[in-house]
């Protein structure tokens, strides 16, 4: 069960950022095949003037620098191709949510070792 973090800038108004949570779950879903309400997405605003790239630190998401970070934090145990998959949807997801410059995104995969994870009632093994 993947969870994807998303930290951001203030979107414009036009961004739903319900509909991009949702976007990233489908896109990480598709490309592991498995369902939607498998991948849990949760989204950090960072405070206006907080996200500094070489001394800019703008107030709202810039089309073409200060990419969204999104970690993704998932068991061990798939393999890279897989892991490569994710990470280019889920990428080309928020840059297309989120009405970015292509590649705009930074989207990082964490392992998580097993026995170290604990959800629905259970260890992760």
């Amino acid at each position: 069960m993947p969870i994807l973090q998303v930290t951001a800038l203030p979107q414009p108004l036009q961004v739903d950022l319900g509909d991009a949570a949702t976007a990233l779950a489908h896109a990480a879903a598709a490309a592991l095949g498995e369902p939607p309400n498998h991948v849990w997405v949760t989204w950090q605003t960072v405070e206006p003037g907080l996200y500094s790239e070489g001394g800019d630190a703008p107030l709202v998401q810039p089309r073409s620098t200060h990419p969204p970070i999104v970690r993704i934090l998932a068991a061990t145990g798939r393999p890279a191709e897989l892991v490569e998959r994710v990470l280019i949807g889920v990428a080309e997801a928020i840059v297309r949510e989120l009405v970015l410059a292509p590649g705009n995104a930074f989207v990082h995969w964490e392992t998580l070792p097993t026995s170290t994870v604990y959800t629905g009632g259970q260890l992760v093994r």
